[in-house]
C-alpha cells in the first residue's frame, strides 16, 4: 500500500514542477519539490501515521500562506499536493475535498483547478463505492450471468451455491490484474479439490490486450473476443475458471470502480468480503476462506509447506 501511495505522490510531484518559466513560478515549484521529496522519504521508511506527517502538513500550510496572494498554477499545485497527502496517505477524504474545493475557487481557469474538479468527482465515486461495498457484506450476492466460461459450462453465479466463491473482477488490458496472476494461481492451487471456486470475471471490452505485440480489435465481434480468451488463458497460465459476464466488469452492484477487485462469497450465497486486491498476502485470503469453510462444516485443506 505504501508503495502505491508513494508512486501517486511522486507522479503528482512530477507534474507539480513545470519548466521554470519565471522566477515567480520557480520559487513555489522548487519549494514544493523539496517538501514532496522529504515526504516520499518518510513514506519509504514506513512513516505514514498522522503524527509522522504532522510537520509536513504544517509545512504545506506555511507554503500556502506564503504564496496566498500569488494565483499561479504553480501555487495551485501546492494546494493539490497537500490534498493528495490528506486523501491518499492519511485517508482524510473530507480534508482533501475541502482543500480541492478551495483550490477551484481560488485558482479558476488553471489546469490544476480542472484536475481538482476531476479528483473530487473521483473521490465521491470512491466513497459511493465504499458505501455500496459495506452495505453488501452479509447480503445475498448480486446476480451474475455468464455468456462464456472456461472449463465446465457456467451460466450464473447461483450455479456455484454451496461453495466458497472467490470472484476476481479483471480485464486483459489491466496491468495490475495480470501482475496479480501469480497470487491468484497460488490461491487456486491451495484450494484444489476443495469446495472453493476461484472465478475470474470479465466482460466484453471490444479488444484483447497483452496477447501479442499489439492490441487486438474485437469491436462488434464479441464471439472472437471470447474465442481469443482460450489463447489468453494458455499464454498467461491461468489455472482458474474465467467467465464473461453479461454485467459490466465495473459492476456497480459489487461497488467495482477499479480492477482488480476481489470479493468472497459464502456457500449460502452471501457476500462476506469485498473490495480486496488479489495480490494481497496469501495468508490473509486463506484465513478468510478457511473461516467460511469451517463455518459451513466443510473440509479445510492442510497448510502447505
Amino acid at each position: 500500500m505504501h508503495l502505491r501511495r508513494i508512486a501517486a505522490l511522486i507522479s503528482v510531484a512530477a507534474l507539480a514542477v513545470p519548466a521554470l518559466r519565471s522566477q515567480e513560478a520557480a520559487a513555489p515549484a522548487a519549494e514544493l519539490r523539496a517538501l514532496v521529496e522529504k515526504i516520499s522519504a518518510k513514506l519509504r521508511a514506513g512513516d505514514s501515521r498522522p503524527a509522522d506527517l504532522a510537520p509536513d502538513l504544517a509545512a504545506f500550510d506555511a507554503l500556502r500562506a506564503k504564496y496566498k496572494d500569488t494565483k499561479t498554477d504553480e501555487v495551485a499545485q501546492i494546494h493539490y499536493m497537500q490534498a493528495t497527502l490528506l486523501g491518499q496517505v492519511l485517508d482524510d477524504t473530507e480534508g482533501a475535498k475541502k482543500l480541492l474545493n478551495g483550490l477551484m475557487t481560488g485558482f479558476p481557469g488553471t489546469p490544476t483547478a480542472a484536475r481538482a474538479e476531476r479528483t473530487i468527482a473521483a473521490l465521491d465515486q470512491a466513497a459511493a463505492a465504499k458505501s455500496a461495498q459495506a452495505a453488501l457484506v452479509g447480503k445475498p450476492a448480486p446476480a451474475l450471468n455468464f455468456k462464456w466460461s472456461s472449463g465446465a459450462p457456467l451460466k450464473t453465479l447461483a450455479d456455484l451455491k454451496g461453495k466458497v466463491v472467490v470472484l476476481d473482477f479483471w480485464a486483459t488490458w489491466c496491468g495490475p490484474c495480470i501482475s496479480s496472476f501469480p497470487q491468484v494461481r497460488e490461491l487456486t492451487a491451495h484450494y484444489k479439490n476443495s469446495d472453493v471456486v476461484v472465478l475470474g470475471v470479465t466482460s466484453i471490452q471490444g479488444s484483447v490486450s497483452n496477447l501479442g505485440p499489439s492490441k487486438i480489435d474485437t469491436r462488434n465481434d464479441p464471439a472472437r473476443e471470447m474465442a481469443l480468451m482460450t489463447d489468453f488463458i494458455k499464454a498467461k497460465d491461468i489455472t482458474w475458471t474465467v467467465a464473461f459476464s453479461e454485467e459490466p466488469v465495473f459492476n456497480p452492484a459489487y461497488g467495482v470502480t477499479g480492477i482488480p477487485h476481489m470479493a468472497i462469497i459464502a456457500p449460502d450465497g452471501t457476500v462476506r468480503h469485498t473490495g480486496m486486491h488479489p495480490a494481497s498476502p496469501h495468508a490473509e485470503k486463506v484465513n478468510k476462506i478457511d473461516a467460511l469453510l469451517k463455518e459451513f462444516g466443510k473440509p479445510v485443506p492442510a497448510a502447505k509447506g
